[in-house]
């Protein structure tokens, strides 16, 4: 299989090229008898057709992301190709061609960026709970160092919600399934005088826990509610002004880790890292009482534009507060005066968007846009190392044996850029950008007070707290990317380019030490097509990563005795790869889309301390599997007046590992995942009835892994969703 894979995925890849993506998701609902739909996207911050845009990227429309259920990040999986998903507590980690960060501490910078709405997210905190009602998803594969800046090495993820229409229009959607699930979403659109409209939308989901965790409450539960209002002002034919109000509250057990006691190779005490056995599954493992996770988000941006005719003006910006409380279990061996260690944490980040852009009219030789941006959050967290000795759960006295309590922690970034293009002939055109961005982050005020938690394991009793005073309260890092590219459109149904980008991100602190920025140069060449009278869709991409100082996050003994988590930067990677997009609509009634994708990410240089210096060159980058591959087909029937459409689809990944170590207990085995769904449209769109099967195999998937902590003692594991499967009714207004 793998001999096979290499073979074709490469040769096929390479002939398109001669003659990055997306896939068929983005073009369901407007495809027809005159082929494969054309999409506007705005990944290049000015509309633009996605073939005609010379940069590797999935698009998900409003059709299928209704199919898929999707109503948080991890539901994403199946639909953006060389895009993975994992989780550490309330965050989600998004990773693409190998390129992410763990850094996901109080002043941590995620290496994709994420947006919606163009506003920007420091962190993928309670972000689940805010994709409803949406537009299209557009994720964008490789470093945009240019036009989006900061945090994007890997890539981008640009969240894009519907908004108002000019006419009437509603719709209300129920859904039940298996684990009690219940949710519910819509939205109204009201135009409510000359120039002006409205849309309202809504969203909840409740839903048991995927885990059975007596005593303690069933995890990865689910249970929130959102809403949005859009208002759109249209003064005059050039002006246009959109106001947005957004907010979403999520409150369950949070994800539920399963801690597996470590095995000791005979006759020696040194752990076993190969894969330990999977007690029930991952399906019921017990956990204590008393864990929570609550979030609240309130968001409110707008965005303005006006067009002189030569050029635009826009200026959009925001502001979000957020909010998060939980406490979790930290996988220590249930049943064993360990089982209460715990993590009590709460945080307060609010943050700021301003972005003022000009750009110039479209449909010229010279196309160009510059712009200013500026981001602020400040943070107030208070962290708390925790147990409850004597109790049955996380709750009554506690022994608090580490305090991280930072009231002032504050994060500024500021940035010029600019880009054009210049169409040298009919056919070819040029594009160079740069950008210059400078970051500064401040820990001011903070305490950190620590026992002796060897001593506390091995006797109970507590020793009086040692301050640790963090090595770093301030620190400034700055970097000017770059973009340069040429594009051939020759003909009007293909596109061959090539292009350098470059990427950065921040450097930072942690209560342990510093560490500088990152930075990651990219070349790539790529060619997007139409044949066959616009029904068959081939896209390719191969690509190279420089990738250099990647941030690193490690354990590390704190002078007490106690344990804290540094991050360092990792010396060198190298990442190359190719991707092949297909997508075959030999019918109205039918469509076939198929994508596979070859990664080669590895350390070229990679020390870390491990009871002595250990040399990790050669050990795989963290979640990036060597092949991806999606498959799907789906048919339309007419049945009366309405029409019946199946899909099924399947997903596979090769092995991958979740810590730099490579250990086989950290490694998510090769898998596939499929789906299968079942739609009745009744006659002008009235209503509709959709069955589902999601992960059709039942496939125990991992989301997380951690297998080092001497703290715990355990492998810990946290899993995707199992098999679920239900039914959603959806009318039409």
């Amino acid at each position: 299989m793998r001999k096979f894979l290499s073979t074709s995925a490469l040769c096929s890849a390479a002939a398109c090229l001669l003659v990055p993506a997306v896939p068929a998701w983005a073009q369901a609902s407007a495809s027809g008898d005159d082929g494969l739909a054309d999409i506007i996207v705005t990944a290049e911050k000015r509309p633009s057709i996605a073939q005609r845009t010379s940069i590797a990227l999935t698009v998900v429309d409003a059709e299928a992301l209704k199919r898929q259920g999707v109503g948080n990040v991890a539901d994403l999986t199946t639909l953006t190709p060389s895009v993975n998903f994992a989780t550490n507590g309330p965050s989600s980690i998004v990773t693409i061609r190998g390129v992410s960060s763990r850094d996901t501490n109080q002043l941590g910078d995620p290496a994709v960026s994420i947006s919606i709405d163009g506003f920007y997210l420091q962190r993928a905190l309670g972000l689940n709970a805010a994709l409803f009602d949406l537009e299209r998803v557009e994720a964008l594969r490789g470093p945009q160092g240019t036009l989006l800046g900061r945090n994007a090495t890997g890539g981008a993820l640009s969240i894009v919600s519907a908004k108002p229409l000019d006419h009437f229009a509603a719709s209300a959607t129920v859904e039940y399934g298996n684990y009690d699930t219940f949710n519910t979403q819509g939205f109204v659109n009201i135009p409510l005088a000359e120039g002006v409209k409205m849309r309202a939308s809504f969203q909840t989901r409740d839903r048991d826990g995927y885990r059975n965790n007596a005593p303690g409450r069933d995890a990865d539960d689910e249970h929130s509610k959102a809403a949005r209002i859009h208002v759109q002002f249209d003064p005059t034919p050039e002006w246009t002004l959109l106001i947005t109000g957004e907010y979403a509250q999520t409150d369950g057990t949070g994800p539920g880790l399963q801690a597996i006691p470590w095995r000791y190779i005979a006759g020696t005490t040194n752990v076993d890292y190969s894969k330990p056995p999977i007690p029930n599954d991952g399906k019921t493992f017990p956990s204590p009482p008393g864990q929570f996770l609550r979030t609240q988000t309130v968001n409110f941006r707008w965005n303005t534009s006006y067009d002189f005719g030569p050029a635009s003006i826009t200026y959009l910006g925001g502001y979000r507060e957020f909010k998060l409380d939980r406490l979790n279990g930290l996988g220590a061996p249930f049943g064993t005066a360990r089982q209460n260690f715990s993590f009590d944490q709460s945080e307060r980040p609010n943050s700021w968007n301003h972005e003022l852009r000009i750009t110039s009219a479209q449909d010229q030789p010279l196309l160009w846009q510059a712009g200013l941006y500026h981001f602020s959050e400040k943070n107030s967290t208070q962290s708390l190392f925790a147990d409850f000795p004597g109790s049955p759960g996380l709750f009554g006295p506690a022994n608090y044996l580490q305090i991280f309590v930072k009231p002032d922690l504050l994060l500024k970034s500021s940035a010029a850029f600019g880009q054009a293009s210049y169409a040298v002939t009919d056919t070819l055109r040029l594009e160079a950008g740069l950008r210059y961005s400078k970051d500064n982050k401040h820990n001011l005020s903070a305490t950190n007070l620590a026992t002796n938690v060897g001593n506390y394991i091995a006797t109970g009793v507590m020793t009086p707290y040692v301050s640790n005073p963090p090595t770093a309260t301030e620190i400034a890092s700055s970097k000017v990317t770059y973009h340069a590219a040429a594009n051939l459109q020759w003909t009007p149904q293909n596109l061959l380019y090539v292009k350098y980008d470059t990427g950065y991100k921040a450097g930072g602190f942690t209560d342990l030490n510093p560490y500088g920025p990152e930075s990651l140069t990219a070349y790539e060449i790529g060619s997007k097509n139409r044949f066959l009278g616009n029904t068959l869709q081939i896209n390719a991409s191969a690509f190279l990563y420089d990738y250099k100082n990647q941030q690193v996050q490690q354990q590390i003994q704190l002078p007490s005795g106690g344990v804290g988590t540094g991050t360092v930067n990792a010396g060198k990677s190298k990442i190359y790869g190719a991707d092949l997009d297909l997508i075959w609509q030999p019918s109205s009634a039918d469509r076939f889309d198929f994508y596979i994708a070859y990664l080669h990410a590895r350390f070229k240089d990679f020390v870390v301390f491990s009871g002595g210096n250990q040399q990790l060159a050669g050990n795989r980058l963290q979640q990036a599997p060597d092949w991806t591959m999606n498959i799907g087909y789906e048919h339309t029937w007419d049945v009366g007046d309405g029409t019946l459409t199946a899909r099924a689809q399947t997903h596979y990944e090769s092995k991958s590992y979740f810590t730099f170590f490579n250990f086989d207990a950290d490694k998510q085995s090769g898998y596939h995942r499929s789906d299968v769904t079942l739609t009745y449209r009744a006659p002008d769109d009235r209503w509709a009835l959709e069955a589902y099967v999601r992960n059709l195999e039942d496939k125990l998937i991992l989301a997380y892994a951690d297998v080092t902590g001497s703290t715990w003692g355990t492998y810990r594991y946290t899993y995707q969703a199992p098999r679920t499967f239900g039914a959603r009714l959806t009318v039409n207004f």
